[in-house]
C-alpha cells in the first residue's frame, strides 16, 4: 500500500492550500505559542509569592521535578492553538480534519500503542544494559502520578503531531505532490526544534538527526493510514519510555522512574545509545505497519 489514504487529510486542505497561507499559519502558530507561554509565566508570577514563583518557573523551564514536568508537558497544548483557530478562517477547513477520520484515528492510535508496548517490553528483556540505572521518582509516587504523566505526555506528543503532521504535512501535501516536500520539510523543522547544542553539546546534531528520522517515520505512517492516530501513538509510546520510564537526567526528567547514569552531553556514553535508537525507530515503524497492516 502506498499513500493513497493520505488524501483523507490532504483533500480538506486543498481549498486553502496556497503556500502563503501555510507560511502565515506557521508564523502565527509560533507567535501564539510564545505568547501563551509568556502568559503562563505571568500567571505563575501573580499567583505565587516572588520566591515561590521564581522557583516554580525554573522548575517548569527545566522539567526536572514532577510538578515542573507536568506543567511543561501540558503547556505544549499551546502549540496546537494556532492551527485550531486558523483552520477555518485561513484554510477553509475544520480543525478536526487535522486528525483524519476520527474513528480510524482512534483505532490506529490504540493499535499502535499496543504494538509498541509489546515491542518495548521485548527489547527491554533482550537488549543488554551495561550500566546501573539511577532511581528517579519513588515507585509509589511514580504509580500515583502515572495517569497524570500519561495525560501530560499525550497532550505534548499530540500537540506536536497536530502541528507537524496534521497541519503542516497535510497543507503541503495539498499543494505539492512530492513526498520530498510534504514529508521532509516538516521533519526538518521538527529536527531543528530538537537541536539544542547549549544542553546536548557535541551530541546536538545526533539528537537532531534522531528527531528527523523519527519525524520521517511518523510522516510515513500518517500518509499510509490517512489519519493522525498512528503518528500520535508512535510519538506517545516513544515519549512514555523516554520521559516516564527511563529518562536522561536534567530537562524533562522529573516524571521518570529511572534516569541514566550519565549526562545528556556525554559523547562516549550516549553515542552507542543514540545509534541504537535509530534501530529502535526502524523496528517501531515496522511494528506499527505490521499492526495496522499498511
Amino acid at each position: 500500500m502506498g499513500y493513497e489514504r493520505h488524501e483523507a487529510m490532504a483533500g480538506p486542505a486543498r481549498q486553502g492550500a496556497a503556500l502563503w497561507r501555510t507560511l502565515l499559519g506557521l508564523v502565527v502558530t509560533i507567535a501564539v505559542y510564545v505568547a501563551l507561554l509568556q502568559m503562563l509565566v505571568r500567571a505563575i508570577a501573580r499567583l505565587y509569592e516572588p520566591g515561590a514563583a521564581e522557583s516554580l518557573i525554573d522548575e517548569v523551564a527545566e522539567g526536572d521535578t514532577a510538578r515542573g514536568a507536568l506543567i511543561l508537558l501540558a503547556s505544549f497544548a499551546f502549540m496546537a492553538v494556532g492551527p485550531a483557530i486558523l483552520a477555518r478562517p485561513l484554510h477553509s477547513r475544520g480543525w478536526l480534519s487535522f486528525f483524519g477520520p476520527p474513528g480510524q484515528a482512534t483505532w490506529d492510535f490504540l493499535l499502535t500503542v499496543r504494538a509498541l508496548a509489546l515491542l518495548s517490553a521485548a527489547l527491554w528483556l533482550l537488549l543488554p544494559q551495561g550500566y546501573e540505572l539511577e532511581r528517579g521518582l519513588a515507585f509509589g509516587n511514580w504509580i500515583v502520578l502515572l495517569p497524570l504523566t500519561a495525560v501530560a505526555i499525550l497532550i505534548q506528543s499530540g500537540a506536536e503531531e497536530v502541528v507537524f503532521r496534521g497541519y503542516l504535512q497535510s497543507q503541503l501535501a495539498a499543494r505539492f505532490r512530492s513526498p520530498l516536500v510534504w514529508m521532509l520539510l516538516p521533519s526538518a523543522l521538527f529536527a531543528f526544534g530538537h537541536y539544542v547544542p547549549a544542553e546536548t553539546g557535541q551530541n546536538a546534531l545526533w539528537f537532531a538527526a534522531l528527531a528527523f528520522a523519527f519525524a520521517v517515520a511518523a510522516a510515513d505512517l500518517t500518509a499510509r493510514t490517512g489519519s493522525l492516530g498512528a503518528a500520535m501513538g508512535f510519538h506517545f509510546a516513544n515519549n512514555m519510555l523516554a520521559l516516564a520510564a527511563t529518562a536522561l537526567p536534567g530537562a524533562l526528567s522529573g516524571l521518570a522512574l529511572f534516569t541514566y547514569p550519565f549526562a545528556v552531553d556525554d559523547v562516549v556514553a550516549l553515542r552507542p545509545l543514540i545509534l541504537m535508537d535509530f534501530g529502535v525507530i526502524l523496528l517501531s515503524w515496522l511494528a506499527t505497519r505490521l499492526a495496522l497492516r499498511v
